[in-house]
């Protein structure tokens, strides 16, 4: 009985863990990111490259922009750019190709916004 319990718990454990992967692999692929100041002295709008793997977040542009953070299964994100002395905290969801949120600057600047963003082919 111990055995065939302890088997349903990790077979019901590798299901889960195979459906978090599968989740976060649709939003895996190379999205472009156009960001939009509502509040505050930055420029109007900002557009980066962003590259997502496995839920993983990281900048697909030039070295000096830093990019980090997590999409989970649902497509909620949480991630933060930083570049210079400012740091950017973002928050959104996406869905299938495309996804929005809003985003808010610390440090040398303080502006928010709101972002949208389309994955490439």
């Amino acid at each position: 009985m111990r055995v065939i319990s302890t088997s349903l718990i990790v077979s019901a454990a590798l299901t889960l863990t195979n459906g978090t992967v599968a989740a976060q692999q649709q939003f895996s692929g190379n999205w472009s990111v156009e960001a939009t100041t509502e509040r505050g002295t930055c420029n109007k709008a900002y557009r980066y490259p962003v590259v997502i793997e496995n839920g993983t977040v990281r900048s697909g542009g030039p070295p000096n922009i830093n990019v980090s953070g997590r999409v989970h299964p649902d497509g909620s994100i949480q991630s933060s750019v930083e570049r210079a002395l400012a740091r950017t905290n973002v928050t959104g969801r996406l869905a299938d190709r495309s996804g929005a949120g809003t985003w808010t600057t610390s440090g040398s600047v303080n502006c928010s916004g709101r972002w949208r963003a389309i994955k490439q082919s």
